[in-house]
C-alpha cells in the first residue's frame, strides 16, 4: 500500500507539467535602470554589484508584452530594437529565448497584438 502511494506521489509532478509554445517575437524597445529593492541611498554597494531592473517590450503578433526582470549588470540581457527572439508564455511569466540560452522574465503587462485584432 505504502508503495503505491510513494509512486502515486513522484508521478504527480510529471502531470503538472505543460508543454511550452514557442513563438518568434521581435524587441520593441528595452532600457535598463538601477534598481535598489528598497534600502536606503547612498549605501556603501560596489556599482558591480547593483542590481538593475530590464523592462523590455516585445511583440510576438497576436500578445505584444512589456516584461521585467532583475539582474546584475553583468546578467543584463543587452537587446537591441528589432532584435529576433523566440518566446513561451508560462503563467506570469514569459520564457525568453535568445542565443541559445533561455531567460525567465515577469509579465509586466500583456496586450493584444494586431495580428489577434479582427
Amino acid at each position: 500500500m505504502r508503495l503505491i502511494l510513494v509512486l502515486a506521489l513522484l508521478a504527480v509532478p510529471g502531470y503538472g507539467k505543460k508543454e511550452l509554445t514557442w513563438v518568434p517575437a521581435v524587441v520593441e524597445s528595452s532600457a535598463s535602470q538601477l534598481f535598489n529593492n528598497g534600502s536606503s541611498p547612498g549605501g556603501a554597494t560596489e556599482p558591480t554589484l547593483q542590481a538593475v531592473r530590464e523592462s523590455i517590450y516585445l511583440d510576438a503578433g497576436a500578445w505584444l508584452y512589456h516584461v521585467t526582470q532583475i539582474v546584475t549588470r553583468g546578467g543584463t540581457l543587452r537587446l537591441r530594437e528589432g532584435a529576433k527572439v523566440e518566446v513561451a508564455e508560462d503563467g506570469k511569466q514569459l520564457i525568453l529565448r535568445v542565443n541559445g540560452k533561455q531567460y525567465k522574465l515577469h509579465i509586466e503587462q500583456k496586450s493584444r497584438g494586431k495580428s489577434a485584432a479582427k
